[in-house]
């Protein structure tokens, strides 16, 4: 099958009830606000330079749905293999809604590339917000990532309870290359909430300026809300890191003129460092680190080699 735009009737069949009802439209609608404003298949659209077919999307009766048709078969921008996997995207609004299996038949007709249904499979569930569901299809190895600022941001931004293990799960399988700092920044925030040691080693994979930046971000992350046990032990995960020379004296700077100096544990975070690298002693300071000073009681500093 060739995908022109006299083929509508043969690819969408009879759509009686019309599948894009008001609650369906209203569906995607609460999907965009939060999706940052933007479906997934809306930041294919403007990458394929079909922006204009973005804004008819959802089509609210078939005569728009026809016309968006009409609109992505006659552009130029795109591939063909890119056309019809927006097809196939909307094939599995229609699939939802009427309980057919029209998308993968008309993929077949249409010589979709694997990889192509794949990835257009995982960004219609990350539209609609199953991103459990949608990360089985985008870490697929068959899979260039791409859209992955977004992909993350997404994930960060819609954890639920500060569970951070999609986001994570979907940066540690892909590895993919981050654009923009932003979108580093609230990856290495959802790392250093889960594991202090990981966004350590995290931190130190990227270039100076950065590495630093991100290392000041962990030290704020570990000690910003000291309090329960938990907090306590992502202090003393912290505090107990090997740091190199030059991590050390950002650790210094961050605490005494940095932003972390407004840190009511400022102070007392600089002590346990000297305790834990063997440059002090516990003398009579006291402060809110008693579990940690504990801790560092029991044997826990051993494990720090300055």
């Amino acid at each position: 099958m060739r995908l022109d735009s006299t083929q509508y009737g043969r690819i969408f069949d009879s759509l009686d009830p019309f599948p894009y009802n008001r609650s369906f439209v209203q569906q995607v609608e609460a999907s965009r606000r939060g999706l940052d404003g933007a479906l997934f298949i809306e930041r294919v659209l403007k990458a394929l330079n079909l922006s204009n077919a973005g804004s008819s999307y959802p089509p609210r009766n078939e005569a728009a749905l026809k016309q968006l048709f009409e609109h992505i078969c006659a552009s130029t921008n795109a591939t063909i293999h890119h056309k019809a996997s927006v097809v196939f995207y909307l094939l599995l609004d229609v699939d939802q809604r009427t309980g057919s299996e029209r998308a993968q038949y008309i993929a077949d007709q249409l010589n979709i590339p694997h990889n192509y249904k794949v990835f257009m499979q995982g960004l219609w569930f990350m539209d609609n917000q199953q991103f459990d569901v949608a990360l089985q299809y985008l870490t697929h190895p068959s899979l260039q990532p791409d859209f992955v600022d977004d992909i993350i941001t997404v994930l960060v931004r819609r954890a639920p309870d500060g569970d951070y293990s999609l986001p994570l799960a979907y940066y540690q399988t892909v590895q993919p290359l981050i654009q923009s700092s932003s979108t580093l920044e609230l990856l290495f925030a959802a790392l250093a909430r889960s594991s202090i040691v990981d966004a350590f080693q995290f931190s130190r994979s990227h270039a100076d300026f950065m590495r630093r930046r991100l290392f000041q971000r962990l030290v704020l992350s570990a000690l910003e809300s000291v309090s329960g046990r938990h907090s306590a032990e992502k202090a003393l995960d912290l505090i107990s890191l090997p740091f190199d020379a030059q991590e050390e004296q950002w650790f210094k700077e961050c605490l005494e003129s940095g932003e972390g100096k407004r840190l009511p544990v400022a102070k007392d975070a600089l002590l346990m460092r000297k305790i834990a690298t063997n440059q002090g002693t516990l003398g009579s300071e006291s402060g809110t680190w008693a579990v940690i000073l504990e801790g560092f009681k029991t044997g826990n500093g051993g494990r720090v080699q300055a």
